[in-house]
């Protein structure tokens, strides 16, 4: 059985450490002794190659028996191999697992399970947090090399992935938030095209995304989306300014939802973001709006 068949079907022995084994196959190949003299572009293949033929038929099991292979691989392998190859070598494979998490799958479960390890066992540190890596080139030069899953996201206009993300509190660690909705409103039809979305079904996407957005932002830059507008870019809704509330960027701002904000940032600042919003003691309907259900 190969490894692939292994984890799909949840046999995935934790002494055959996937990363593991394909750290040590690297390391053994006669042009790889010199690593420090290599660069990433000389491994950075195989290890897409081998990934890539486990995640293909990857199940939604085999995937939370990956991601803790691949935790408990970054938790060891800092004592055991040279710094800079193997900091190297771990982004690759998260950059690898994003792609494909991401891009080729598009599953909001696997989305849900990635967030769900990485915050609990790995992801203490915001910078180590694998949802807001970027996509790396495979082979090439490639157009998704340096996009975040966020951006890519607001991309393709994927509302229910984006409000995983955004429950997250991914949205709120961004430094210039206004960029991902000004992406989801200008950004070009292609991407949903190539994947038979016919353009009523990518608006209806888009003022979903846009509604999400709202419930986490208190202000929306208008200046900033006529400026790009001035320079000939098309939104995807026509009659875009009627689904920003005057409320982010005429009017006062709901104090309900400026109370929202200051919870939820406190609750990201401690890491306790989406799940500690239902250790408070408050009504459940309050809990929700909290967790952007409305």
């Amino acid at each position: 059985m190969s490894k692939s068949s292994k984890l799909c079907h949840k046999t995935f022995h934790p002494r055959s450490n996937i990363f593991c084994n394909l750290f040590d196959k690297i390391v053994k190949r006669p042009s790889l002794q010199f690593l420090g003299q290599c660069g990433y572009h000389y491994y950075e293949a195989r290890i897409y190659r081998t990934l890539a033929n486990i995640l293909r038929c990857l199940n939604l099991d085999g995937f939370d028996i990956l991601l803790t292979d691949y935790i408990a691989f970054v938790e060891k392998s800092g004592y055991r191999f040279e710094e800079n190859f193997n900091l190297e070598f771990t982004e690759i494979c998260v950059n690898t697992i994003l792609y494909w998490v991401f891009v080729r799958k598009g599953n909001p479960d696997f989305v849900e399970l990635l967030l769900k390890k990485t915050k609990k066992d790995y992801a203490q540190d915001r910078s180590c947090n694998l949802a807001q890596r970027t996509f790396t080139p495979v082979y090439w030069p490639s157009p998704l090399g340096g996009i975040t899953p966020l951006l890519y996201v607001a991309q393709t206009r994927q509302s229910t992935i984006l409000k995983i993300l955004l429950k997250y509190g991914i949205l709120e660690r961004e430094k210039k938030p206004i960029n991902t909705v000004l992406t989801i409103l200008l950004y070009p039809l292609r991407m949903r095209i190539a994947v038979d979305h016919v353009l009523e079904d990518i608006q209806e996407d888009a003022k979903t995304c846009l509604v999400l957005c709202f419930r986490v932002l208190s202000v929306i830059s208008i200046r900033e989306i006529e400026v790009q507008l001035s320079l000939g870019r098309h939104p995807i809704i026509s009659n875009w300014l009627d689904y920003i509330p005057s409320t982010r960027y005429k009017d006062p701002c709901e104090l309900l939802h400026l109370c929202r904000i200051t919870i939820r940032a406190q609750l990201l600042t401690n890491n306790m973001l989406p799940n500690g919003i239902f250790s408070l003691l408050i009504p459940v309907r309050l809990q929700n709006y909290l967790n952007l259900e409305s």
